[in-house]
């Protein structure tokens, strides 16, 4: 009786809880509208940061290999708050050059310029093309 939804990023399927909902049609839009190389992506990466275990839902590395976007994907009915919005900025260490928070309802954009230390809220994701 339990629901599963195939992640083509893993070739694997996982159990359809809210959140993954939100992540596998977050994936799509990346991957199919957005035309981001599903190869550039990883789920579920585990960073050691401030001597915790911390999980990154979507990274995305641009051409070189460098963390291009994080993505923090919450459950539609959480809201997002600045709470979540310093959650994920732990994992800003790793210096993407965006950071995306999302319910599946709405979309908070960021872009980072870590040199001038801004964070700038965009309206759309941003291109893959601009990793280049």
């Amino acid at each position: 009786g339990k629901l599963f939804i195939y992640d083509v990023i893993a070739k694997k399927y996982r159990s359809l809880t809210p959140e993954e909902w939100v992540r596998q049609h977050c994936l799509n839009f990346l991957t199919q509208h957005l035309n981001y190389p599903a190869s550039n992506i990883q789920i579920e990466r585990n960073h050691k940061i401030d001597q915790m275990n911390r999980r990154t839902d979507i990274q995305v590395y641009d051409s070189k290999g460098k963390v291009f976007m994080l993505v923090e994907c919450k459950a539609p009915h959480v809201e997002i708050t600045s709470i979540t919005f310093q959650q994920a900025s732990q994992y800003q260490k790793n210096q993407a050059k965006y950071m995306v928070l999302t319910n599946g309802l709405q979309n908070y954009i960021y872009q980072i310029d870590t040199n001038k230390q801004e964070t700038l809220q965009l309206a759309e994701f941003p291109s893959y093309y601009e990793s280049y």
